[in-house]
């Protein structure tokens, strides 16, 4: 006999303002059933990526070298509504975005190693990758600084610390507009 728990909950959020009710059930070693399009679906539910498929989320590939600073945003960004890949160093994102390529990326430019600017000059050769929207953060708000990260593939800048609020808007308009571009 298996033990199947069924699960009844509404969700919203600025990203997708429409109610959302789902009753899924979680079945211990089997994942988790949700309803879709298509009838019904059973996902192994080890990290959120399974959930946020499921409710096509907006993918969020964030890269911060600062612990503290990445687990803030990751978690902010989350409560947000975005399902959020959180690295601490490019080599890492490189590797995530052939993995799974997001729909947004936010990423320092003082990253060791390999620093912002080369990791989004990697990124724009990857032909998937090529259009994505992409966020530089950077305690540095000299127009040169600025110029440069746009120069070489970044969509936009924002100054350290960012205001989550800031930055969530920010996304939002982002994939909206990439969607936009898609859907014409």
């Amino acid at each position: 006999m298996h033990e199947v728990y069924q699960l009844c909950f509404k969700a919203e959020s600025e990203i997708y303002p429409k109610l959302l009710l789902c009753v899924a059930e979680l079945a211990p070693g089997r994942g988790a059933k949700f309803p879709n399009q298509a009838g019904t679906l059973w996902f192994t539910i080890t990290t959120g990526n399974a959930i946020a498929t499921c409710f096509a989320m907006t993918r969020v590939l964030l890269v911060e070298d600062c612990a503290d600073v990445l687990y803030v945003l990751q978690v902010e960004l989350e409560w947000l509504g975005y399902d959020v890949e959180a690295v601490s160093d490019a080599d890492a994102a490189l590797a995530a975005a052939r993995r799974s390529p997001p729909d947004v990326i936010v990423s320092d430019l003082g990253l060791p190693d390999m620093d912002g600017f080369e990791f989004i000059k990697c990124i724009r050769k990857m032909p998937r990758l090529r259009s994505t929207p992409a966020i530089a953060l950077t305690g540095s708000g000299m127009d040169k600084d600025v110029q440069q990260a746009l120069a070489l593939g970044f969509t936009v800048h924002l100054m350290k610390p960012v205001d989550v609020n800031e930055l969530g808007a920010r996304i939002k308009q982002l994939t909206t507009r990439c969607l936009q571009r898609k859907a014409s």
